[in-house]
């Protein structure tokens, strides 16, 4: 604030209060006029000192504690991990819905996006309980406003909310002119912006205002409102717990049927060394004898029991398994291996490579 300024606010601070205005008036009205807080307490502080003859006194390390640091920390670190989640996985969905020919396997997307949901349910629980314990402790002590603490880690993610936002329109206009606007393109960069968009201009606004109860459980529902739709979504799109389980069984199955593949192609090399008619193993139980494969590997992860092998002619064969899911387990590589749910089989050579 400038001399001519401080001049200004003090000659009205004297004259208003000569009127008889209550000090509560004063700085309500003040505030409302554009006055920073600061400066209209420091014209009222001013005042009194003239008035007592006496100094302000100041209480020591007033909002610069500790226990300011710890909450503000944990706060933008839980509200940095929610919010980087939450676009990471709309960012899976895009890609999910609006695939291309670089697209993800199904398997990378549940891996991803389990991920993203569990940060999202251990972090935006704690965000919301520390907000919560902030707004209140600000609201019983409004001198926390002016904790130094407070202002330097705001601003500070402040910076990084901005330089993301930079960053995205600088991406989006980089793609634009190159002419490679898609759509997937475009609604990852509308992501991005209304993401850090909304989380700007709410911490933005509660420095240059008090954080009122109303404004934070706005927000609070507003974000509140988003992380579940996407947390119901990602369990659509991968399926709750129990679905997991049954296609990290089908992702065994199809490994172990590759397994088996692989093993019955060395044992037609081997016999196709010793005899000029090689003959196929009759059973599986006669590889694993001779060390090729675990006990493990030839028989179902959940229902123990061996997968079905059949010799057909000479050296083609027929391995089938029970699959319980379809979507999400799309086998372990080439289309050869994809299956749909229920019993598949594989029809296969041992005299060729294995398909990987």
């Amino acid at each position: 604030m400038s001399e001519e300024d401080a001049v200004r606010l003090n000659e009205f601070v004297e004259a208003s209060k000569a009127k008889g205005a209550s000090d509560e008036f004063l700085a309500a009205f003040l505030t409302r006029r554009g006055w920073p807080v600061d400066d209209v307490y420091g014209a009222l502080g001013l005042y009194w000192e003239r008035a007592t003859g006496l100094s302000v006194p100041e209480r020591k390390g007033a909002g610069e504690s500790a226990r300011d640091a710890f909450y503000y920390l944990l706060l933008f670190s839980t509200l940095a991990t929610w919010a980087t989640a939450l676009g990471s996985m709309l960012f899976q969905f895009i890609d999910h819905w609006f695939q291309d020919t670089v697209s993800g396997s199904a398997f990378d997307l549940r891996q991803s996006v389990t991920w993203q949901m569990a940060s999202i349910a251990v972090a935006f629980p704690i965000y919301l309980l520390v907000t919560r314990i902030i707004v209140r402790e600000v609201d019983e002590h409004p001198e926390r406003l002016r904790s130094g603490v407070r202002k330097w880690l705001t601003y500070i993610a402040l910076l990084g909310t901005a330089g993301t936002m930079i960053g995205d329109l600088i991406w989006f206009l980089d793609y634009f002119l190159m002419g490679e606007i898609t759509a997937r393109f475009v609604l990852k960069s509308l992501t991005v912006m209304a993401i850090c968009g909304c989380i700007f201009f709410y911490y933005f606004g509660s420095l240059r205002t008090n954080t009122s109860k109303v404004r934070s459980r706005f927000f609070g529902m507003v974000a509140s409102v988003f992380v579940v739709a996407a947390f119901c979504i990602g369990l659509g799109v991968v399926g709750t717990p129990s679905v997991q389980r049954h296609v990290r069984a089908d992702v065994m199955r199809a490994v172990d049927i590759r397994r088996i593949a692989v093993a019955l192609k060395s044992w037609h090399d081997r016999e196709a060394l010793a005899n000029s008619t090689p003959v196929m193993p009759p059973a599986l139980s006669v590889i694993r004898a001779q060390g090729s494969l675990l006990a493990s590997q030839i028989a179902d992860p959940e229902t123990k029991e061996p997968y079905e092998y059949r010799v057909i002619s000479g050296s083609r064969y027929e391995l089938c398994a029970d699959f319980a899911a379809s979507e999400w387990s799309r086998g372990i590589g080439s289309p050869f291996w994809h299956h749909d749910r229920g019993r598949a089989c594989f029809l296969l050579d041992a005299s060729q490579t294995v398909p990987w």
